[in-house]
């Protein structure tokens, strides 16, 4: 393997369930215990997109390999009973008889605007689908339309379209699928309220490119290439595989009352478990997930991860409740707009509310308060429920979290699981039992902040009116 491989060893049981985990900038093979989930042993790699030709383009045989050699590792070391998968959206690739027929598209490539144009023509409309145009290649009806109008000769030898957690679980076992959750992330191509394909499919879109309709859960057994390349045990069940953020949100169905999920990574995705549609409003991002069960969920989302990098630098530090008293008193708040086109303001102005700060504390400080201020107005989109949890790395951030439990003032509780995400793909293998949520945080107790946060959201609300 050509990148490092990192390794974190925590404990040893006897049976095991392996989960692929492949995000948006690193893949993680993680192996849990299948009695309490507990986390045995993670595998992580970084992968940087490959920038052409054709077009900027997933590294799938880096991954391959990462997935081979990790897969063997686990097998030598404890066994491995079950493969589950999951992985962020937006992704899908055109294959033949058994390879792919091009490369799998990074979903931030910016398609030709003439393309794009002629898509949105074809696109039903959001009271169908709920899934807003997004830039880019953020919406696979746009992906495939771009590869059919510029790669017409490719496009027609493919086989199938096959969605990402899909097109691993076709690589480890031979047999192909199409899944609801994944298929129901913007991607334009399903109806959530129905159940079943949008016009695309079947008008624009032969319906004979896309395989079998299949549960997340549903498995089949590593056949003998898988069994040869991964070190598997021949006949291995491995899951079709689940969108994870769905993923995410499935610990939580079962528990009792109304509930909102904030699963956080390279995107901060906001769910309101038993929420409303009525309320979506595709001008800010906001969409209705599929869960495993086929209920839509309306959704508000940001790309929190990777904002709070860029305006981090990267920078690590521990901040308190003065470095953010610090923050409001000196008006050094980052305000949306960096990535434009997506979250509750996708035209947001950028900058910050005053003055940029000038040490690493004050910008950990301002983009922790950032983070709490748009999930704050997601949850305000959605609609909060009777409390919150946090999943992924933002619930390792205390400050993020009690600042936001002071925001909205319900309670708001931190997820256990290092990775909610594999919890949930592991649970497709066996009942899905609720999780105990443990006592909600303190809320932080800062003189201003709710009118800080009316303030913050005008200056947002009006820099994105400015720039339409």
């Amino acid at each position: 393997m050509k990148a490092a491989l990192w390794c974190i060893h925590l404990m040893a049981d006897q049976r095991h369930i392996a989960v692929f985990d492949a995000g948006k900038t690193s893949c993680k093979l993680v192996l849990l215990n299948d009695e309490n989930y507990a986390e045995v042993e993670v595998l992580r790699q970084e992968f940087s997109v490959l920038q052409g030709p054709p077009y900027p383009h997933l590294d799938i045989d880096a991954m391959w390999s990462f997935l081979c050699d990790s897969l063997a590792i686990f097998e030598t070391k404890y066994g491995i009973d079950a493969l589950a998968i999951t992985t962020h959206a937006c992704t899908a690739g055109l294959v033949g008889a058994d390879e792919l027929v091009l490369p799998i598209l990074d979903y931030e490539y910016e398609i030709p605007p003439e393309v794009a144009t002629k898509y949105d023509d074809l696109r039903p409309a959001f009271e169908k689908t709920f899934s807003p145009r997004m830039p880019g290649g953020l919406n696979l009806g746009a992906q495939l339309h771009f590869l059919r109008a510029k790669f017409p000769k490719e496009y027609a030898s493919a086989a199938l379209y096959l969605t990402f957690p899909q097109y691993w679980s076709w690589r480890l076992t031979g047999v192909a699928r199409s899944e609801r959750t994944f298929l129901g992330a913007h991607s334009d191509l399903w109806l959530p309220k129905q159940g079943t394909y949008s016009s695309l499919v079947g008008g624009e879109f032969p319906k004979k490119l896309f395989a079998p309709m299949s549960l997340a859960g549903d498995t089949a057994p590593a056949n003998e290439i898988a069994a040869k390349a991964t070190s598997l045990k021949l006949g291995t069940p491995v899951t079709s595989g689940i969108h994870d953020s769905n993923a995410s949100l499935l610990p939580w169905l079962d528990t009792d009352g109304a509930m909102s999920v904030v699963s956080s990574g390279t995107w901060a995705i906001v769910m309101s478990v038993g929420g409303t549609l009525d309320r979506l409003d595709p001008a800010r991002d906001m969409l209705a997930n599929v869960d495993a069960r086929g209920r839509a969920v309306p959704t508000a989302k940001f790309m929190g991860g990777r904002e709070y990098q860029m305006l981090t630098g990267g920078a690590v530090g521990e901040i308190s409740v003065s470095n953010i008293e610090a923050v409001i008193a000196n008006d050094t708040c980052p305000l949306p707009g960096r990535i434009s086109g997506v979250g509750p303001f996708p035209s947001g102005p950028g900058g910050w509310t005053g003055f940029s700060p000038e040490t690493d504390q004050a910008k950990i400080a301002g983009a922790t308060l950032y983070l709490a201020l748009m999930s704050d107005t997601c949850l305000s989109l959605v609609g909060t429920g009777d409390r919150v949890v946090i999943e992924g790395p933002f619930a390792k951030n205390t400050t993020y979290a009690q600042l936001l439990t002071a925001l909205i003032g319900c309670p708001v509780h931190l997820s256990t699981d290092t990775t909610g995400t594999a919890t949930g793909a592991a649970m497709l293998l066996g009942s899905a039992r609720p999780r105990v949520l443990g006592p909600p945080l303190e809320p932080m107790k800062i003189e201003g902040l709710s009118a800080f946060r009316d303030r913050w959201r005008k200056l947002s609300a009006a820099g994105s009116a400015l720039k339409k």
